[in-house]
């Protein structure tokens, strides 16, 4: 593979998870993609009644307590990873689990029910049901939300492009004047190598004529009213240092929005993320999502 086709092939392989194009001055947060099924997407969650939440089951040792790991999990052997504490007996047999230098795991996810309450580092969750490896009765599992990375115009290659153009020093110039642009948004490439898809908050036209005098390259550039990635960035920061039970949050670069997941979105959660984030960014600019669900009725 030659310089220039690797250079693309990376950039593929960043945009293709929805990240900004724009990786010289650090990158964009991670995409983040469907919520997980037992979610709710910006509903507010009773935290006093029954919930329903799925991930790995872990326990690091015969002593310590088995937890739901709902955020990240190490890719090491065996996992590691933590969430809300199990009270209540565990039968793992029926779970088909994984045991290794005196870890105990899930292969897969499987289903908790029951009663959280926050404390400590993630809280706990007493069982009012044995946990299972299938959903309860009435959740469905929706399918992840298909990623879109659209082409923005009809002529990508106006004002002097051609298709396939592009060296690799040009890759990484385009990309940080993209960044640089007033009112940058986000990008990706919707033809898999060098269509570059820009959203600006101000004039389209003049930040276009600024890219195409570094990019030969297909470009498409759109002004739309959307979050920028500065203020995305910014709302991120401050979401970590300031909310509780935060399990991870990302920019969408092609909704122009702040993905926040939390371990239970309840009333008084969700106005702390509006508030954190208010400096930068507008209600519809934010998506949340809870990890504990309510039990349908």
């Amino acid at each position: 593979m030659t310089g220039a086709l690797a250079a693309v092939a990376v950039l593929a392989l960043v945009t293709a998870c929805g990240s900004s194009t724009a990786g010289s001055k650090g990158g964009a947060p991670p995409h983040v993609a469907s919520p997980p099924a037992s979610s709710t997407t910006g509903a507010v969650v009773d935290p006093a009644g029954e919930l329903v939440a799925h991930g790995l089951l872990m326990q690091d040792s015969p002593a310590s307590p088995v937890e739901l790991c709902l955020g990240g999990v190490a890719e090491s052997y065996p996992p590691q990873c933590g969430g809300p504490r199990i009270v209540g007996d565990v039968d793992w047999e029926p779970l088909r689990p994984q045991r290794a230098s005196g870890v105990t795991w899930t292969e897969g996810e499987v289903w908790v029910v029951g009663r959280y309450a926050p404390g400590g580092d993630s809280g706990s969750v007493t069982l009012t049901r044995p946990i299972a490896l299938t959903p309860p009765e009435g959740v469905t599992v929706p399918s992840p939300e298909p990623l879109a990375f659209p082409q923005l115009c009809d002529d990508p290659y106006a004002g002097g492009g051609r298709r396939g153009a592009g060296s690799p020093e040009q890759l990484a110039l385009v990309s940080e004047r993209m960044a640089a642009l007033d009112g940058y948004v986000g990008s990706w490439v919707s033809d898999g190598s060098s269509l570059f898809n820009v959203l600006v908050t101000g004039d389209a036209v003049a930040a276009r004529d600024e890219l195409r005098s570094v990019w030969p390259g297909g470009l498409c550039v759109e002004q739309r009213d959307l979050a920028t990635e500065a203020d995305v960035r910014a709302a991120q920061e401050a979401l970590s240092a300031e909310v509780p039970g935060l399990l991870g949050s990302a920019g969408d670069s092609v909704q122009g929005r702040l993905d926040v997941h939390v371990m239970v979105l309840d009333a008084a959660t969700r106005e702390r993320i509006l508030d954190t984030v208010r400096p930068w960014l507008r209600e519809r600019d934010v998506r949340m999502t809870s990890a504990f669900a309510p039990l349908p009725g």
